[in-house]
């Protein structure tokens, strides 16, 4: 352990004085002590927070008081109030905007909440981050082409139409972004966990009464759940991105009764996007859960070899009951019945599951096909149905959605839309990259970092899934949570980068990060 209390801290008094709470905000010169690791007495705060761990090697660390952003406390708070309540009023769909319609509040609610995620960011350097600002960009973008891609539409009110959504989901993702930046990434898990509560609520009511309540007349089985979302696919994928919320909020936690509570929430997430039966969910589902296991192994190496060696006998007995349980799920017609992976597998080696991939396919190329006539610059907005419909050569006899969101942005705004897109997602994928080596480190590096490769995926999965992604608001908060994430991800690296690479947090400070 490097060095005792500094000079000043001495003169201050004992430890834990109001020096020590201050330390921070002092040059303190720290060298070498023959003190052991794990010795009583500890270091002075002033030089804990840039401890080296086994370095013997005199440094020299100045550190500035934080600066609180203009509005303080309060305006902080409110920013983060609103971000909780925008993602749970996203979720909530109808409940909300139901009521704003008819109120006719619907605009003025979303531009003011623009306008205060404007205001809120407004002095505080927080946008320059390219994530925050990326964005807007690409809205900016977006809609600059608009007035193009509302000319060449083939049917002026499929245009007005999504026009109008895609509008909405400008609005919204860039507000939620800019509050939730002026706040913190806890007050976006806030909102995903209070969704799951209204959701939930909404899925166990559906699968216990079969009734549903927006779609009317219902395609799907009786007592399967969409709760807001209007499709099992896009309920199943939405769970992932509360589930990606609940494990990093758990991860930071220090609270044993909080820990145990999105535990809970976890298990609840995993279930509903199993009892969706969505393949794409379940799928989504394992990469989630193998996105946190890896981020706990590289936080604890070892940790699975220490604690089945520790518990061997517990470890063995708990293995083979589960695989029993796990067995006796798909072999015993009682239990078998209510697998709903059996249903799921089932449904996956029948002729129409795979017709209906091949469909999905089919239905892509013929966008591309469609980009490719349109000169590459897009075939207009809300084109593709009116398009295909009135081509012959189409092959497709049924009224369809394109089922590919990256591929409809493509064809119906072209290269150039598609262009500040895909550069957005890229710069999210480079800060994803770039930060694993601090990862390894810093475990709250670790921890938002799993979080933004959790909720990209959960935005591709979501992208390829739905029916047409590309006008649910829900889609374009999951990429504004992602552009939150890379922001704070960028945020933890830089005072690492501009103190040098003696610099490094220990690790478990500020997250358990288990």
């Amino acid at each position: 352990m490097l060095g005792d209390r500094c000079e000043r801290c001495r003169e201050a008094g004992p430890p834990g004085g109001s020096h020590d709470r201050a330390a921070r905000g002092h040059a303190v010169t720290r060298h070498a002590s023959p003190t052991p690791r794990g010795a009583p007495g500890g270091t002075c705060p002033a030089i804990r927070l840039g401890r080296v761990r086994g370095s013997t090697t005199a440094v020299t660390t100045t550190s500035t008081p934080h600066r609180m952003p203009p509005g303080g406390v309060a305006v902080t708070a409110a920013a983060g109030v609103l971000t909780t309540l925008l993602v749970l009023s996203i979720n909530a769909g109808r409940f909300v905007t139901a009521p704003l319609r008819t109120a006719g509040l619907l605009w003025p609610v979303y531009l003011g909440l623009l306008v205060l995620g404007v205001a809120a960011l407004a002095g505080t350097g927080r946008w320059r981050r390219t994530p925050v600002w990326g964005l807007p960009a690409f809205w900016f973008v977006g809609l600059g082409w608009m007035p193009y891609a509302w000319r060449v539409a083939p049917d002026p009110e499929w245009a007005s139409r999504e026009v109008l959504l895609l509008s909405y989901c400008a609005v919204l993702s860039t507000a939620a972004l800019l509050l939730g930046r002026r706040a913190s990434l806890a007050w976006w898990r806030r909102g995903w966990v209070l969704s799951l509560v209204l959701a939930g609520a909404v899925a166990v009511w559906e699968m216990t009464t079969a009734q549903h309540l927006w779609v009317h007349p219902w395609p799907f089985q009786p007592r399967i759940a969409v709760a807001t979302y209007g499709n099992p696919n896009n309920f199943g994928i939405v769970t992932l991105a509360m589930l990606v919320a609940v494990l990093a909020w758990r991860a930071e936690s220090r609270s044993r009764a909080v820990r145990a509570g999105l535990g809970v929430a976890a298990v609840a997430c995993a279930a509903f996007a199993i009892l969706s039966e969505s393949r794409s969910a379940v799928l989504g589902l394992v990469l989630v859960a193998l996105l946190d296991v890896s981020r706990r192994l590289a936080a604890h190496p070892g940790l699975v070899r220490a604690t089945v060696a520790a518990h061997r006998r517990v470890a063995a007995t708990l293995a083979v009951l589960v695989g029993m349980l796990a067995v006796a799920s798909f072999v015993v017609p009682a239990l078998a019945a209510r697998n709903p992976l059996v249903r799921m597998i089932h449904a996956a080696l029948q002729p129409e599951t795979a017709a209906s991939d091949l469909f999905r396919v089919r239905v892509s190329l013929l966008g591309l096909r469609y980009w490719r006539e349109s000169g590459f610059l897009g075939t207009g907005a809300g084109s593709f149905e009116p398009i295909m419909w009135n081509d012959p050569a189409s092959g497709i006899e049924i009224e369809a959605n394109l089922h590919n969101a990256f591929v409809e942005l493509l064809m119906q705004y072209g290269v150039v839309v598609f262009a500040a897109f895909a550069l957005l997602l890229l710069v999210l994928v480079r800060v994803w990259w770039t930060t694993r080596l601090a990862a390894r480190l810093r475990p709250r590096v670790g921890i938002v970092r799993t979080e933004l490769a959790g909720h990209l995926l959960v935005f591709a999965a979501l992208g390829l899934t739905a029916s047409s992604a590309l006008t649910l608001t829900v889609w374009w908060l999951v990429l504004a949570n992602a552009c939150a994430c890379g922001a704070r991800l960028l945020d933890l690296r830089a005072p690492r980068d501009r103190r040098g690479p003696q610099e490094v947090s220990a690790p478990g400070v500020g997250g358990s990060a288990g």
